[in-house]
């Protein structure tokens, strides 16, 4: 009798330790007193466990290390996307999984790539459901708190305020989001990553204006298709600068023009605009883009080479041939030539 005894009593002391067990993880997994939706931003290529220290830290849960046993065992540890979310309060673990591996129909995921314009943006937007219009009207508001863009001058001869700082990322936001606050996401980022980099010291160092520096940035992004390339085309912008030369980038021309053109013809480059640099000296009035982290970074760090000409290739790489002289670009640009016959380009 005394062997079932000591079994009963063996079964009890398991189950409770496995109830105990239950509630302590359902209870580790849930949320501290939040009362309020919280931003939550997953790095690319972050792991299961910093993701959990995210959750813990802004008291989405309580256990960082069972978070991440827990999406081990949902097996959805290599389905977490990139991006920056907003979490709804009272959030369980299952919901906040939910949200970041893009399985929650409450969620609207917009992918903004490096380069992309206002306009462009306000496009994507419109096919998700999101009215463009007003994502442009909030582009433009002059009303906004934020200190830093009290560095963003306000020039009538600029198309959209705020193009350039409207941070090329992906961002997860509720699907009745409001545009503006789409907007103070992107200013947020944009804001968080000049300081990350440390730029405002850099910006000194070279005499730039914070606007100066994201308007070569936005043009070296939508010149270069090549990342390793983005500081030697910053050099050259900055060589022409320099020496008071006209910048003549047709990416400046494409963006005068409000469309993506395959191919420029001279009547293209006669456009009144103060955006083309064909016509106008120095910068134009403000960004052609809204450049990424590596082009930010080149705008600042350029290649130190005497090149003051570039022009692409025709082989299919995406580079350029760069020259110092006229004459030597233009011998760059029989190269290029006899490359697009070569390759069946005609442009």
């Amino acid at each position: 009798m005394r062997w079932i005894f000591r079994l009963l009593l063996m079964i009890f002391l398991l189950s409770v330790v496995s109830v105990s067990g239950y509630y302590y993880v359902g209870y580790s997994l849930s949320p501290t007193s939040v009362n309020q939706t919280v931003e939550v931003e997953i790095p690319l290529g972050a792991s299961v466990f910093s993701v959990g220290k995210a959750l813990e830290e802004k008291g989405l849960v309580k256990n960082k290390f069972l978070f991440a046993i827990y999406v081990y065992m949902k097996g959805k540890s290599k389905d977490i996307k990139a991006g920056v979310y907003e979490v709804p309060p009272s959030s369980d673990a299952n919901e906040i999984l939910d949200i970041f591996t893009d399985g929650s129909k409450n969620v609207m995921r917009l992918t903004v790539p490096e380069g992309f314009t206002a306009k462009q943006i306000a496009e994507k937007l419109e096919n998700k459901g999101m009215n463009g219009e007003a994502f442009l009207k909030a582009v433009n508001r002059k009303d906004r708190s934020d200190s830093f863009l009290r560095n963003v001058p306000v020039n009538q001869k600029r198309r959209y305020r705020l193009e350039g700082y409207l941070f090329p990322m992906t961002y997860n936001l509720p699907k009745d989001a409001d545009p503006d606050q789409l907007v103070d996401k992107m200013l947020k980022q944009f804001q968080k990553h000049m300081k990350q980099e440390g730029f405002q010291q850099k910006l000194k160092k070279h005499g730039l204006t914070m606007d100066e520096w994201v308007t070569i940035a936005s043009i070296i992004e939508r010149e270069a298709k090549v990342q390793d390339e983005f500081p030697r085309v910053s050099g050259v912008i900055h060589n022409r600068l320099k020496i008071r030369k006209k910048l003549q980038v047709d990416a400046t021309v494409q963006y005068a023009l409000g469309e993506q053109k395959e191919r420029l013809y001279y009547k293209d480059l006669r456009i009144k605009s103060p955006y083309n640099t064909y016509r106008i000296g120095g910068l134009p009035p403000g960004p052609i883009s809204n450049p990424g982290r590596e082009a930010l970074k080149a705008a600042l760090e350029p290649e130190n080479h005497q090149y003051l000409f570039y022009v692409t290739r025709k082989d299919g790489s995406g580079l350029h041939y760069f020259a110092r002289t006229e004459a030597e670009h233009q011998r760059n640009i029989e190269r290029s030539k006899q490359e697009a016959k070569k390759h069946g380009d005609g442009s």
